[in-house]
């Protein structure tokens, strides 16, 4: 007979004992129970024999013995004999019932054995058809791992294209903003050691997050710079608005300047023409003196007092004429030296512009009130003096008869001074009228120089309007600028995560590939050991069958529970061995589905 090999997978599955081998066992033991007892009475027999052998052969030797000593040894050895008869017959009937269990037991044993081939048929077709089902889910899980790694890869590229967009995204942003971001150029040096680098992930991860630290540092550096250039544009506007406001105080002091200046000069010419005016006077005066001087003296010769009444009124008029000339050249002196101290006070106002514009407004008011006052107090002396030149023609008229002539005469003379003095006049209001023009003019000049200054003021205003959209576009593209850096960055991240995840399926891809691996090994072990076990057992039973009845139930113990230990030792020995075995395969195509939805997630 064959003595099967142990099989050493047996211990991975859980071995069970079969309700048959106690009862084998237990035969096993009443048997051995049964040939101990016989061999103990055959040994007691014995002893017990030889002490009849020996007692009967004993007497014949001794002549002294009597009769009654052997009949009472005779009865105690008949009745030990009954006794050892009546044990040998118990134990003859517990031998033959011992037989009787025994060849039971052979009978359930070959039906057993019958069951055993019959459950070894049915477990090769199972082998086999399992075998043929593992091997299709074999064929199955390479596949779908193909596929896997095929849509894996495949999902490598689009990320990998991805990255090479975003890239390049990165870099044209970069490029538009290396005018406001000198700190960024370690940032394009970092994504052209990434896009060098890209191969190993973590490496990238740390760059990318070295480069994102700096960014932040940049754009918070950006955002300090910005805010320094708000402060400086409104800074700056405040600057030009308090330079317009000054430009136009320096206006209205400029226009009030030239307004006061043409009123001064016509006030300087206006004194002017009256001390001209009253200097002819004057003159005409004294030659009317000279004349009545003349005249006076003529009549003092001849005797007459007529004329000393008349010649020392005329007297007292030139003095007071002379005494109004010498006032009105002092005053003249004095209009003059205020005119220059103004002219030289307005001066100094052009260069002061803010602090004695109202001053200077109430002194230039003044100087007109005066000068007005004084130009109506000379048209007053005008018209006093012409009252006088009246009067005085008619003192002549009242005046003796002879001088009529003269008084005549000196009547026409007047008369002429006076049509002089009103041609003068008329000439003054001419002159007047030019300044009132003049005057014009200059009003036009000065709304001209306004409209000129509005003008550019409002070319100030659009060169400001302009350097503001300037900044304002400039801030916009910073603006714009941050934002695509955010987005890089952002999609930099989210490029780098899923390298990351793809990473992370791949490896678990392959552990899962790795434990089918081990599987199938694990599981192709089991099989040659399970076909080995097959043939173990059909060689025991062949043997069985060929060989004779006794060894059958003197080596069927052994062999059975060998053969049965292998068989319970098998996944196939019970159900719970295939519940076992499909939720492993169950676990596996979970973790392959969650492994997918991962991938498409």
């Amino acid at each position: 007979m064959q003595t099967p090999k142990p099989r050493s997978g047996s211990s991975e599955v859980p071995q069970r004992t079969s309700p048959i081998t106690p009862r084998t066992r237990t035969a096993k033991s009443g048997d051995n129970e049964c040939n101990s007892a016989t061999s103990a009475t055959s040994t007691r027999t014995s002893t017990e024999r030889s002490p009849k052998v020996i007692m009967r052969r004993s007497p014949r030797s001794p002549v002294t013995e009597k009769h009654p000593t052997r009949l009472s040894e005779l009865e105690t050895q008949i009745c030990q004999l009954k006794e050892d008869a009546k044990k040998t017959r118990e134990q003859l009937s517990s031998s033959e019932t011992c037989k009787k269990r025994v060849q039971q037991e052979v009978e359930e044993a070959k039906k057993q054995l019958e069951d055993m081939s019959t459950k070894l048929d049915d477990s090769q077709r199972r082998l086999i058809e399992f075998s043929a089902a593992e091997e299709a889910r074999l064929q199955e899980l390479r596949k779908i791992s193909q596929e896997r790694d095929r849509t894996w890869q495949s999902e490598l590229e689009a990320i990998q294209k991805q990255h090479t967009v975003d890239t390049a995204a990165l870099g044209s942003a970069m490029n538009e903003i290396q005018r406001l971001k000198v700190q960024l150029e370690v940032v394009l040096k970092s994504e052209a050691a990434y896009l060098k680098q890209s191969e190993t992930a973590s490496t990238e991860l740390q760059v990318l997050k070295q480069e994102m630290t700096e960014t932040l540092a940049t754009v918070e550096n950006l955002k300090v710079q910005l805010r320094d250039s708000k402060k400086s544009e409104a800074e700056a506007r405040a600057l030009f608005d308090e330079t317009c406001r000054q430009l136009e105080m320096s206006k209205t002091t400029i226009e009030t300047l030239r307004s006061e200046g043409s009123t001064l000069k016509e006030s300087f010419s206006v004194k002017a023409s009256d001390l001209e005016e009253s200097r002819t006077e004057v003159d005409s005066l004294e030659e009317v003196k000279n004349l009545i001087t003349d005249k006076y003296n003529e009549e003092v010769h001849c005797g007459k007092s007529s004329e000393k009444t008349s010649g020392n009124p005329l007297e007292t008029e030139v003095e007071q004429l002379r005494s109004a000339l010498e006032a009105a050249e002092i005053k003249y002196q004095a209009d003059q030296i205020q005119s220059t101290m103004q002219v030289w006070s307005a001066y100094e106002l052009m260069e002061r512009v803010k602090s004695d514009c109202g001053v200077k407004e109430t002194e230039l008011e003044l100087a007109l009130s005066n000068a007005k006052a004084e130009i109506a107090e000379l048209k007053a002396k005008l018209v006093d003096k012409e009252a006088e030149h009246q009067q005085i023609a008619d003192n002549k008229e009242l005046s003796a008869d002879d001088g009529e002539v003269r008084e005549a005469q000196l009547l026409s003379e007047l008369e002429s001074k006076f049509m002089k003095s009103t041609n003068d006049i008329a000439d003054l209001k001419a002159n007047l009228m030019d300044k009132e023009t003049e005057l014009q003019n200059i009003l036009e000049e000065n709304e001209t120089l306004k409209s000129e200054m509005s003008k550019r003021e409002v070319e100030n205003r659009r060169s400001s309007e302009a350097t503001i959209a300037e900044l304002e576009l400039s801030k916009a593209a910073e603006q714009d600028a941050i934002i695509r850096l955010a987005y890089v960055t952002e999609e930099s991240d989210k490029n780098s995560r899923r390298a990351a995840r793809v990473a992370e399926q791949l490896d678990a891809a392959q552990a899962v590939t790795s434990q089918m691996e081990f599987e199938l090994k694990r599981l192709r072990i089991q099989c040659d050991q399970w076909r080995k076990a097959a043939e173990a057992a059909a060689s025991i039973l062949s043997s069985s069958n060929n060989g004779g009845n006794m060894e059958r139930t003197g080596s069927l113990d052994s062999d059975y529970n060998s053969i049965a230990g292998k068989l319970m030792s098998s996944p196939f020995s019970d159900d719970l061995n295939e519940e076992s075995l499909k939720k492993k395969n169950n676990n596996v195509l979970r973790k392959i589905g969650g492994l997918w939805k991962k991938s498409q997630k």
